[in-house]
């Protein structure tokens, strides 16, 4: 098998090109990070909670996390997700040593994908936060009628 580090090092070369050429801009252009991976796997649900807490069991069986929690506000529209362990941290790391801030969370995507796609709702991400040292990143996203 190849050595995981390729895969990091072409993702980020990747992420970091699409930064430079589209400035913050790029975060629209990445929201399909993911999709065709979570299309694999069969996720069901109704409401979003339960779209979540399903891509969560595979993103975590899978071990591209090793755990997310969210907390939704009280306005039903802003959530905040923390994502521990996640197979793209070293990835963050390279770009942020290279001045690429996070504008692109794989996982995150994969939530909000079949949330639009299940549930019919209007997602984004509103931010990324990411702290290497506690290995975690707080994604902050807002889902709404359309």
């Amino acid at each position: 098998m190849i050595d995981r580090t390729y895969f990091e090092d072409n993702f980020a070369a990747l992420a970091k090109s699409l930064f430079y050429e589209r400035g913050l801009g790029a975060s629209f252009r990445a929201t399909m990070v993911g999709r065709d991976y979570i299309d694999r796997h069969e996720i069901k649900g109704d409401a979003s909670e339960a779209v979540i807490e399903n891509c969560i069991d595979v993103l975590v069986e899978n071990n591209i996390i090793e755990k997310a929690t969210y907390q939704r506000d009280e306005s039903d529209s802003f959530f905040a997700f923390e994502v521990k362990g996640c197979a793209h941290l070293p990835v963050e790391a390279w770009l942020k040593k290279e001045g690429v801030p996070p504008f692109v969370c794989p996982p995150i995507n994969m939530i909000l994908y079949k949330i639009r796609q299940l549930v019919e709702l209007a997602v984004e991400i509103a931010d990324i936060k990411v702290h290497q040292k506690e290995g975690k990143c707080i994604v902050r996203v807002v889902i709404f009628k359309q």
